[in-house]
């Protein structure tokens, strides 16, 4: 038990090694400011330090023993399940197991081992149910919020069988782990049991928080459970952290902890219904939470479609930019399938059937992307479909790249290409469906390029306080701030009318009034790349500074970002695109932005005529002013913007709704 419990030893991996459970733990205990080593050093044997410290008080009487399978077997259950995947995966790349013979790669063992952790040897049935692991655990949460079966059973542990036996017949397949199927399917039974495993501690940390007598146990629960959240939302994260990891547990802060637990269920992967209400007909009671609607708010809007699972990406993009701060041996397997097949979208049980979920799927040429008016300006510009797909699994795959511009290079390009340009075949296609007589509905694919748009970090409301989105809504927030392009409650201009804009679209969708929807459309598309924009001159800015030899992050940054935008900006101006390449692009013995950040602003100036909008958009950072050119010329109104899908089966044109705006400085 105590090998379990030490992680980490030395500062390198041990027990944990290249576990997504154990770097979500390190980077929750950690305080603001701790890079990886320092959270290491500080908690990397939390558990170790805190049960030898209960062993060692009598007074504290069976705690001690109870915080091991808390904190110690939780951790190193989920553990084998995550080595099982590993070695799965390299039996997937061709690792001979039969022919090694060691038996140190042996998924069946792995996951074998994990049940055994689970239930323990000790574990009785009904009617009693006595054990000391994680089934005797979720019992007794299962029990006080009435969520057991007609046996007896907690739900979440019938779930949990249910879904190893899964594991167990996979495994019985022919040539399992061979096939990308098995990969997939192994990935999702596995988060989908580390899921339940977080209810048990949830329900439990509620009840020893309503009960006095149970007190002492608040934070062995707490530190199982608010450490994960590093996965969730940042501003819940940190408040939980400081309610009960910074600070001893105060009764009188319950409401509050209990309103941003529950906010964080969704993130988990567990609905407020599969926990559950706290002793329902007493005087404790705990009311089950509403959980999510299908019009949930995000940012505001307000979808007349499910979206949620969708607008989920987020997480998985904020899990691989979690892992990648670690260092790895295997290319960061796990998050290269994070990536493949995301998390949200396989352990939603509910969602409205969109094909396309992970941020792998996103890259794929399907008939929905094709048709972005823009889909081939893409092919052209890079050579090649699926350039997302390549460009990030060739630096998931560079072992000489440098650690931290790898890192940053495999981000970005999720943050500000794959994402972007999916986003752009959604609204082509809502407009498609628009003009056609199909079953199949506009507004919802209208619904997910605002889920995809705002994400599911954001909350429900609009606010210039909320930091924790990582798609273009808070994009644009953040460079409003910096570019002096903010409204009088200090958000973005150009989301103030996207808003607008996606109101007014989902009316048009649905009453099928396509000509105004072409029109909302176009206006749309082309202010999702105000964010792009702006965060290009942005790192212009910072990168000038940096020398030719320099492995700073932002140099993979900006390039990201400027291969975001450098397949629209070169269809109307090559030679603008060639001066933003040159100066963006990392060269080998070249000094970044060799040219200056104005000349890369000038240089997006030329093309802002041609995409629609004018200089109060982009705005103005540290002196370099894109419509530093202006010559006082209103920009032209209603200018024809081309809005044609790629696919070769339609010849609609797209009319732009472009209003004459007065260029400002």
């Amino acid at each position: 038990m105590q090998r379990m419990a030490k992680g980490w030893k030395g500062g390198t991996f041990d027990q944990f090694n290249e576990d997504p459970s154990f770097m979500f733990q390190m980077l929750g205990m950690a305080d603001r400011g701790d890079s990886v080593d320092d959270a290491i050093a500080k908690y990397g044997s939390y558990a170790d330090s805190y049960i030898t410290e209960l062993l060692n008080d009598y007074s504290s009487g069976t705690l001690g023993a109870q915080a091991s399978t808390i904190l110690i077997v939780s951790m190193y259950a989920s553990h084998q399940l995550w080595d099982g995947m590993r070695d799965c995966f390299a039996v997937y790349n061709g690792y001979n197991a039969a022919a090694d013979q060691t038996g140190k790669i042996n998924p069946k063992q792995s996951f074998d081992n994990f049940i055994a952790l689970y239930v323990g040897a000790g574990q009785t049935l009904g009617p009693d149910w006595d054990g000391d692991m994680l089934y005797e655990l979720a019992q007794a949460g299962g029990e006080n919020f009435d969520r057991t079966d007609g046996e007896g059973e907690a739900i979440v542990n019938s779930d949990i069988r249910q879904l190893y036996q899964s594991i167990q017949r996979t495994l019985s397949e022919e040539d399992y782990c061979k096939r990308d199927e098995s990969i997939e399917k192994l990935w999702l039974l596995s988060n989908q049991i580390i899921s339940k495993m977080y209810i048990p501690m949830v329900q439990m940390l509620i009840h020893s928080m309503k009960q006095e007598d149970e007190a002492h146990k608040v934070k062995a629960y707490a530190w199982a459970l608010i450490p994960q959240l590093s996965q969730c939302r940042p501003s819940v994260h940190s408040k939980l952290k400081d309610y009960l990891l910074d600070k001893k547990y105060d009764k009188r802060d319950f409401p509050r902890i209990l309103k941003l637990l529950q906010q964080s269920y969704d993130c988990l992967g567990f609905s407020c219904e599969a926990l559950g209400t706290y002793k329902e007909k007493t005087n404790d009671v705990v009311a089950e939470c509403a959980g999510y609607e299908e019009d949930h708010p995000m940012a505001g809007f307000t979808p007349t479609r499910d979206v949620r699972t969708l607008s989920k990406v987020d997480l998985d993009i904020l899990a691989v930019d979690q892992i990648l701060k670690f260092p790895s041996t295997n290319q960061n397997e796990l998050a290269q399938l994070y990536f493949k097949y995301g998390k949200a979208a396989e352990i939603d049980v509910d969602d409205f059937g969109f094909q396309s979920m992970s941020l792998h799927d996103m890259t794929q040429p399907t008939d929905e992307q094709q048709w972005s008016p823009y889909y081939n300006d893409y092919v052209e510009y890079f050579g090649r479909e699926k350039h997302g797909d390549s460009a990030i699994m060739k630096a998931f795959n560079d072992k000489d790249a440098d650690a931290e511009q790898r890192h940053a290079f495999i981000v970005s390009w999720m943050r500000y290409n794959v994402v972007p340009e999916y986003m752009m075949s959604l609204v082509g296609y809502s407009l498609q469906l628009c003009q056609e007589d199909v079953e199949v509905s506009g507004p919802e694919y209208w619904d997910a390029f605002a889920a995809l748009y705002i994400g599911s970090m954001e909350g429900s409301k609009s606010s210039n306080a909320n930091e924790d989105g990582l798609m273009l809504w808070n994009i644009a927030n953040n460079r409003a701030r910096q570019f002096n392009t903010q409204n009088n409650q200090f958000t973005a201009k150009a989301n103030d009318e996207i808003a607008d804009l996606l109101f007014a679209g989902q009316s048009e969708l649905e009453r099928k009034d396509c000509v105004n929807f072409e029109k909302t459309a176009s206006r749309v598309l082309h202010l999702m790349l105000v964010p792009l924009i702006q965060s290009t001159i942005y790192y212009a800015i910072i990168n000038e500074k940096l020398d030719r030899d320099s492995t700073d992050e932002s140099l993979t940054i900006g390039e990201a970002l400027a291969y975001s935008v450098l397949p629209i900006v070169s269809k109307y101006d090559k030679k603008a695109g060639a001066v933003i390449e040159r100066n963006m692009v990392r060269t080998r013995g070249v000094k970044p932005v060799a040219e200056g950040p104005q000349v890369v602003a000038n240089a997006f100036y030329k093309i802002l005529d041609d995409i629609g909008f004018g200089c109060e958009y982009i705005g103005q950072h540290d002196g370099i002013d894109a419509c530093e050119e202006f010559d006082g010329v209103i920009l032209k109104a209603n200018k024809s913007v081309p809005f044609v899908p790629s696919t070769t089966t339609i010849i609609v044109g797209l009319a732009s709704a472009i209003w004459g705006i007065f260029l400002t400085t």
